[in-house]
């Protein structure tokens, strides 16, 4: 085919992908894109995430946030987000696949990704995918291992300052999770994997390579250094710890029994995942063929260890750290674990397809295109995609009300622990009636309720599941204890206590609240009935002269 018309091919494909998801610019933002929202509010008011603002996800997070929040504070900066950083994502796989693949693995790892990365393919539309944490590590990622290569190419002249930078992407992924400082051993694999026509021993290899890793380990601990300082010098980091190593592995060890436990979910939850994800069907098949290739030309190669032609192996150690960092948060199988894996899975089918491309006859091509497409049709829901695209579209062009869009995002009154609507309407009663300076009490898992009407939530505790849990109860600042002296000094105008919010893994916030004495009796002291908002049972302060009769207490129900 004429390079150029490949070329116009590509870039009309590669838009086509992208406009696909330009009307998920008009989606809410989900439930933890809210967590993560509300405490980018409060930096940009001066506080500091974790001791005024409690989330168990690292500050980078937060941080990103913080700035989405400066440039457009609206809920939809988190679709919008979500699409930039895909197509630069799609763009960095594009860079690196022309450089580690055949001619076209880098075209096709763009598209694949672009395509069956679209979180329109999850659940509610991908509302609940849209610029998490996962999506971030797979930008930083990307660019991390490009510059890698960049500094590892034979004709690399500035070797320390491309290692430090690559260095510094990886300490990035680690400060959005730290479990994504898996990916620092994909680099050392692929570092290895990429000197491998060197001569010498292995040994002599590693030797080479010093130069480069000691600038990476650099990187890696300016970024993650310069994030212990800023939490010291804030004296918060005692709560950092708390927050982002204590609760994380409390978390996650609630979903396994033991070692073995882990080990078997990170043998299962791939193949379960190739089930249900396209893209995980698809690279899953890429790592395989790749895999497959490596041994069998390492089980017939010369005498000489010559290995030329075999395809590269990097996209596999990707897949794999990426696997591993999802086997550390848990088994709990969230969709946004798998985020992160989904780079490394549209390049490793790249990288496949293209070396795999002219290896085949005319007829044998026609049979690959057909078999992949038919068996990813079968894994992937394409009537839900077209639904949700219309209903976007809907939003659009006017035909549907902003209420009547966000309905489709969870019920307002069901056991969906998220619902755009619930939270916008919870939002604008807020708005109307808590004076800006004043703060409320939003217990539950709605803090889009405190970020759409900018106001300050009367606790740190602005999500509920770690009081609910008991994390660090008894411990100065934390459970009922710390949550009553926030209250008791902070006065909210407004109490929303959320029902059906942790079903089915635990009791709700209303039913927690209600079973605890001290905090009922603090209601009773000064709150109301405010009637019920969806989900939400609410309470208002009153003033004392007007205070009468005995103090409400909420219904045990529920």
């Amino acid at each position: 085919m004429n390079t150029r018309l490949a070329r116009g091919i590509f870039w009309a494909l590669f838009a086509a992908c992208v406009a696909l998801r330009v009307p998920s610019l008009q989606q809410p933002a989900g439930a933890d894109q809210s967590l993560y929202a509300y405490v980018g509010q409060r930096i940009l008011h001066g506080e500091v995430p974790y001791r005024d603002a409690w989330d168990q996800k690292p500050p980078g997070i937060h941080a990103t946030y913080a700035v989405l929040w400066a440039v457009w504070p609206d809920e939809r900066v988190v679709p919008a987000a979500d699409l930039v950083v895909s197509v630069a994502t799609a763009l960095l796989l594009l860079a690196l696949g022309r450089r580690i693949g055949p001619p076209g693995a880098g075209e096709v790892a763009a598209l694949i990704f672009l395509f069956l990365g679209d979180p329109a393919w999850g659940r509610l539309g991908g509302v609940r995918a849209r610029a998490q944490c996962e999506v971030f590590i797979g930008l930083v990622s990307a660019a991390g291992l490009l510059l890698l290569h960049r500094a590892l190419a034979p004709e690399a002249r500035r070797v320390q300052a491309l290692g430090f930078a690559a260095g510094a992407l990886f300490g990035a992924a680690f400060v959005y999770k730290y479990n994504a400082g898996a990916i620092v051993i994909a680099a050392a694999l692929a570092a290895l994997w990429w000197r491998r026509h060197e001569p010498g021993s292995w040994i002599a290899r590693v030797r080479g390579l010093l130069p480069a890793g000691v600038a990476v380990a650099s990187g890696f601990v300016t970024v993650v250094a310069a994030m212990l300082a800023i939490f010291a010098y804030a004296g918060a980091f005692d709560d950092l710890y708390d927050a982002t190593i204590g609760y994380n592995v409390f978390y996650s060890g609630e979903t396994y029994t033991g070692r073995a436990a882990i080990l078997g979910y990170l043998l299962r939850f791939p193949i379960e995942r190739a089930r249900v994800d396209g893209l995980w069907f698809v690279g899953g098949l890429g790592c395989a063929v790749l895999l497959g290739t490596a041994t069998w030309r390492g089980l017939r190669r010369s005498a000489s260890g010559d290995s030329r032609g075999t395809p590269d192996l990097s996209p596999v150690f990707w897949v794999a750290a990426g696997c591993l960092a999802v086997a550390v948060n848990g088994s709990r199988g969230l969709p946004q674990y798998f985020l992160q894996v989904h780079p490394g899975l549209a390049l490793a089918f790249g990288v496949t397809a293209a070396w795999a491309w002219p290896r085949l006859r005319p007829a044998g091509r026609v049979v690959a295109i057909a078999a992949v497409a038919i068996a990813t049709q079968r894994v992937v829901n394409v009537d839900k995609v077209v639904d949700y695209l219309q209903w976007d579209l809907s939003a659009w062009t006017g035909a549907r009300s902003r209420e009547d869009y966000l309905a489709r995002f969870g019920g307002r009154d069901t056991g969906d622990k998220y619902s755009a609507l619930a939270v916008r309407e919870l939002a604008d009663r807020i708005t109307e009636t808590v004076p800006p300076g004043q703060s409320v009490l939003v217990l539950g898992f709605s803090p889009g309720a405190l970020v759409q009407s900018d106001r300050r939530s009367a606790t740190r505790f602005f999500w509920s599941r770690p009081l609910i849990v008991g994390f660090n109860e008894g411990k100065f600042g934390y459970g009922v204890g710390g949550l009553l002296l926030e209250l008791e000094a902070n006065k909210p105008a407004l109490v929303a206590l959320q029902r059906r919010d942790w079903d089915p893994d635990t009791i709700d916030s209303f039913t927690w609240f209600s079973r605890q004495p001290k905090l009922v009796e603090w209601l009773g002291r000064d709150y109301q009935p405010a009637g019920e908002l969806g989900n939400f049972v609410l309470w208002r302060r009153t003033p004392r002269e007007f205070f009468a009769g005995a103090p409400p207490r909420p219904d045990s129900g529920g």
